[in-house]
């Protein structure tokens, strides 16, 4: 009955993560790929699917296909009405999984309160959860694995590579930056610990993972390797704007995301912090341990804590390597290999707060207090408020709905080309049009680089390539004159978004 306790701190977590959705249900860009894709996998199920032909860059897919699957479970038009609640149901049952197993660690219900806390007021994993995505269950699965392994650490019993490895190949049907953020804790673990356990898990997950999916993960696998190829090429453009480059470090913009990326230039370590900044008490508590400082006053789950100390800290520093040196930051924005860090990062604190000293509980619980409010909640809600609920340009506005409605109405097939590009996955999945964008990462090798990040040859010869017809713009992100396209016929403006028909014998050649 106990465990009935993570259940308040739980739906307050919900209620957190869905606020600003309340107002704005149509937030992000991602998911419409996979809403796309999880009805073709319906339909395939059924016998009535065609070949997926939607893409202009037309290349099999190599996106691990687990959430897809799973959402291909769920009737479409449910699917669509509740979309937006998926992401912070599966984290909420990851905050109850949470309390459970800090509970089980410490026999504490204050250290299992106070780690539910931590984690759901982590600015990162507010914001993860704001639309659907692969990150939330990648998240929940890369748990699972971890606290198997957690089991065996504490019992020395190799029968816990049953679950392990099943839940580490699950992992990688799932999502890609799990496998790099599992490698590095695993290499941690095995080196740190003197046990090759950790490794073969790993290794073990990933051949299974090879075996359950017949031979199919193999092209996934290899699709993650080309990602990391096509941005190891391209990382110097990573925050650059499409058509005018990388901004320099003192212009100006009224996007919310577009702020955040300048800050992240500038100060790269902050963003690595400001992602958790409960990482401050794992820090300390390691420091106590090193030092023999005796801040923590018992030694029953040392084992448990010293593992959950390396979990946390080899993502940590490992963020840190990735966003400060520019050989290595193709591997992956920093910030995200702590988000697979949250979950233990929230235990140790739930520690530190109510296994302290009695001298020092009420200090370490008013430290608590401030970091929560000041560098959790108050930046979370700000950062809902400016790039969820005030969003105009990765959401499906009325705007943006008026010309999914003309490409719908549209006699002709649209070939349809987007700036910028994450517009084409709104086209994907709310019109018919082809859209000029790919679900494969060989698709980025060979086809991306002449027009993303950066448009590097004239726009007419993209045109020609694909043979585009249409071509969709945010006008509060580029204008037509911008692009030499001034002269060109108008199909449909709604708002800021411009839909010019590009129409190779009606362009004039720039």
């Amino acid at each position: 009955m106990e465990y009935l306790l993570a259940l308040p701190i739980s739906i307050i977590s919900f209620g957190l993560q869905v606020w600003p959705r309340l107002s704005n249900r149509y937030f992000g860009i991602d998911i419409w790929r996979h809403l796309t894709v999880a009805g073709h996998y319906r339909e395939q199920r059924r016998g009535q699917a065609k070949p997926f032909n939607r893409y202009l860059i037309d290349l099999p897919s190599d996106y691990p296909p687990g959430l897809r699957v799973l959402l291909s479970l769920i009737p479409t038009s449910f699917l669509h009405r509740i979309q937006w609640l998926v992401a912070p149901i599966i984290d909420s049952v990851h905050n109850i999984l949470l309390f459970v197993l800090a509970v089980a660690i410490t026999g504490n219900i204050g250290a299992g309160l106070v780690a539910q806390a931590a984690y759901m007021l982590a600015p990162l994993v507010v914001m993860e959860n704001s639309s659907l995505s692969t990150r939330p269950l990648a998240s929940l699965l890369f748990t699972a694995t971890m606290a198997a392994n957690l089991a065996f650490h504490s019992s020395n019993v190799w029968a816990w590579i049953i679950l392990s490895i099943p839940a580490a190949a699950l992992l990688f049907l799932t999502h890609r930056m799990a496998l790099q953020a599992l490698f590095v804790t695993s290499i941690a673990l095995s080196i740190l610990l003197f046990t090759p356990y950790y490794v073969l898990v790993f290794a073990g997950g990933w051949t299974l993972a090879l075996l359950v999916s017949r031979g199919a993960y193999w092209h996934v696998f290899r699709g993650h390797m080309a990602m990391l190829w096509w941005w190891r090429a391209n990382i110097h453009n990573r925050y650059a704007h499409q058509i005018r480059g990388v901004p320099k470090a003192s212009e100006q913009s009224g996007d919310a995301v577009f702020k955040i990326y300048q800050i992240v230039r500038r100060l790269p370590l902050l963003a690595v912090l400001a992602a958790n900044p409960f990482i401050c008490f794992a820090i300390v508590v390691t420091c106590s341990l090193a030092f023999n400082m005796g801040l923590i006053k018992t030694v029953i789950f040392e084992t448990e804590l010293n593992f959950l100390l390396i979990w946390t800290l080899s993502l940590f520093v490992v963020g840190i390597a990735i966003r400060q040196l520019h050989a290595i930051e193709w591997l992956g924005e920093g910030e995200r290999y702590g988000e697979y860090g949250a979950f233990p990062t929230a235990i140790i604190t739930g520690v530190l707060i109510t296994e302290t000293t009695d001298e020092l509980k009420w200090v370490g619980l008013g430290v608590f207090v401030v970091v929560a409010l000041g560098a959790g909640l108050i930046p979370s809600v700000a950062l809902q408020r400016r790039v969820i609920v005030g969003d105009s340009s990765r959401s499906l506005t009325p705007d943006l709905q008026i010309i999914m409605d003309t490409l719908n109405n549209r006699q002709t097939e649209a070939r349809l080309m987007t700036i910028p590009l994450s517009l084409a996955d709104f086209a994907l999945y709310f019109s018919s049009a082809k859209v000029l964008s790919t679900d494969s990462s060989f698709g980025h090798l060979q086809h991306y680089s002449d027009f993303f990040p950066v448009l590097r040859v004239p726009i007419n010869v993209i045109f020609r390539r694909f043979d585009i017809n249409l071509l969709l713009i945010n006008e509060s992100y580029v204008s037509l004159d911008e692009l030499g396209l001034g002269s060109a016929p108008i199909e449909k403006r709604s708002g800021p978004f411009c839909l010019v028909n590009v129409d190779q014998q009606q362009v004039k050649n720039s």
